[in-house]
């Protein structure tokens, strides 16, 4: 008797779990998993973007070509709003709706690429891409200078693991962790290498960002040719720890526009080895636009921008 009573329980259970999932034939919604009441973030075919907790399924409408659309109903600021699958570009959750967070502009974030790719330009002369599989995040790049030959120009190469995330009850937010190693080649001759641990403090409008970077290898000097730009003189003791420090701040509600602040120290025993960050990122769940300025202990302090997109879903 006990037995049946725990079969009927669990075949209630599992009929229950079936009832209340929505089964959807169209790709846009087969993309997500869509839960009751959770948060997703939709960008229109107009580009328009809209957020909002999802409601329930809606009725199906047939359109002119005689194709059947389903539709989702959402709760939105502006109360419910039926869309349909035709109407609807992109849809993803809240927590994954921002793609651009495994950077700042120029420091790593602890935060995987995950499954993004994703390719930018810098100051219009350093070309980058990257690309991530499940934890580990991969990106690259090369400076392109006119009047310098490929063995002259800057190439970069980043390995990032993030290897720890944990969310919080108390307060809202949640830790990420990375471990990484970077190459940086000051022309193909002169390689300087670091090893960094970085970790990110994810609250609902403010990701805190704070990284140590400790240089490895053999050389202290090096002689860097710039073509017929000349060339110069880098001295970066092997065995330099530094230290990195980054804020990504969203302005008011707003998931467009967030302010970008960094500041990085390649040698704390040299702290005019310093620089800095300060400027607006505008971005969607497809490109992303950094501009500020960027700021040195020459002191100097010139226009940085950087453009980036991210072409696949």
């Amino acid at each position: 008797m006990i037995l049946l009573i725990l079969i009927s329980l669990i075949a209630c259970m599992t009929f229950q779990s079936f009832a209340e999932e929505d089964n959807f034939t169209n790709r846009i919604f087969n993309s997500i998993k869509l839960g009751k009441d959770q948060a997703y973030r939709m960008r229109l075919i107009n580009g328009d973007i809209l957020t909002g907790r999802y409601k329930e399924k809606g009725d199906n409408t047939i359109r002119e070509d005689s194709a059947i659309i389903e539709s989702i109903v959402m709760k939105t600021m502006m109360g419910d709003i039926t869309l349909y699958s035709d109407e609807i570009l992109h849809i993803a959750m809240i927590d994954d709706a921002y793609r651009h967070s495994s950077s700042l502009y120029v420091m790593p974030t602890a935060d995987a690429i995950k499954d993004n790719v994703y390719c930018s330009l810098t100051q219009l002369v350093f070309v980058q891409a990257g690309f991530g599989f499940e934890n580990i995040s991969v990106n690259g790049g090369i400076t392109l200078i006119p009047g310098m030959s490929f063995e002259e120009q800057g190439k970069h190469l980043n390995v990032k693991y993030t290897f720890y995330e944990e969310k919080q009850d108390i307060v809202p937010g949640h830790y990420t962790l990375a471990g990484g190693y970077s190459l940086i080649y000051a022309n193909t001759a002169n390689l300087l290498q670091h090893a960094y641990m970085v970790g990110s403090f994810h609250m609902p409008r403010t990701t805190l960002t704070t990284s140590l970077f400790f240089k490895t290898g053999s050389d202290d000097v090096y002689d860097a040719s710039a073509g017929r730009w000349g060339s110069g003189i880098i001295r970066f003791s092997n065995g330099s720890l530094g230290f990195g420090l980054g804020l990504d701040i969203s302005l008011t509600a707003r998931h467009d526009t967030k302010v970008l602040a960094e500041l990085w120290c390649a040698d704390i025993m040299r702290p005019k080895n310093s620089a800095g960050f300060l400027g607006l990122r505008l971005s969607n769940d497809r490109y992303s636009m950094d501009a500020g300025l960027a700021m040195f202990t020459a002191p100097a302090i010139i226009p940085a921008v950087k453009i980036q997109w991210l072409p696949f879903h």
